[in-house]
């Protein structure tokens, strides 16, 4: 199987790459720093790596010239490259660190599907695994470009389950909840003034007590999209932290007919509400 990881160099993206160590599985990995890519090298040995932003159409361009040297087709696209970016509240952002964010966590992962969903077509797998996170249902004072740009992942997700219907791609979003990776150290450094006292105090928190002891649960959410057979579970968002994905029954109950908005982004409709 030929795995393509986005943002491979930290955080998820690298614990993917430790957790596919055993694996037969082929990997091509992105990330913005070639140095850690580098380094995944020590970890697995059937791994590929190239240095690329995937916000830049010119550099995922390049990037599938150097992937299709090796591989003509793709069995699963995992999109982790992802940033906070721009913190604070909205008259007090540099505009232009406020867009990045939203041009590498969106315009990347829109930017990775378009030009290597031909080579995922040529499999019999055909996944998409794309990340949603913090802000994408809630309100997230003071990370609004993260929050948009999450956001606009899951209805992304949701368009291109149903424009490839036809094709049997199947396109999901995770939410992998909470990991103290070296996103949070943004947080950090951007202080409780910018991030926000309540988020700063909890990051801060969670910087003395958990590291990354919760990173496995979005990676083991991560094999379950990946290995089982879940081809009517397509355009959902599943919550790695929340979701019974494990459950031997997850499958029938997103599947029942009653349950048809469940993991949708979805307004909630007031028609059976008298006023």
């Amino acid at each position: 199987m030929n795995i393509l990881l986005t943002g491979a160099s930290s955080g998820i993206g690298k614990e993917l790459v430790k957790n596919f160590k055993e694996e037969k599985f082929n990997l091509i990995v992105c990330g913005r720093s070639k140095f850690n890519l580098h380094k995944l090298r020590k970890i697995k040995q059937n791994i590929r790596y190239f240095k690329c932003d995937v916000s830049k159409e010119k550099e995922v361009i390049k990037f599938k010239k150097y992937v299709l040297r090796y591989y003509k087709k793709i069995d699963v696209i995992i999109n982790c490259a992802g940033v906070y970016g721009e913190i604070g509240r909205l008259d007090k952002i540099n505009f232009k660190f406020w867009k990045k964010t939203i041009e590498i966590n969106f315009f990347g992962t829109v930017l990775i599907c378009k030009y290597f969903i031909d080579l995922l077509l040529k499999s019999t797998v055909k996944k998409i695994i794309n990340f949603s996170g913090g802000g994408a249902f809630n309100a997230f004072p003071n990370f609004s470009a993260y929050a948009c740009s999450k956001a606009a992942v899951v209805r992304f997700t949701e368009n291109l389950a149903q424009e490839f219907k036809k094709e049997k791609v199947i396109a999901n979003c995770i939410a992998p909840g909470f990991n103290m990776t070296a996103m949070q150290n943004d947080v950090l450094e951007a202080g409780s003034i910018k991030a926000g006292k309540n988020f700063y105090n909890f990051v801060k928190k969670k910087n003395k007590i958990a590291k990354n002891s919760s990173i496995l649960v979005p990676v083991k959410c991560i094999n379950f999209l990946i290995k089982n057979k879940i081809k009517k579970i397509s355009g959902r968002v599943i919550s790695a932290n929340f979701d019974d994905w494990s459950n031997r029954n997850f499958k029938n109950v997103i599947n029942d007919k009653k349950n048809s908005e469940l993991f949708y982004m979805r307004r909630i409709n007031i028609k059976n509400i008298k006023i």
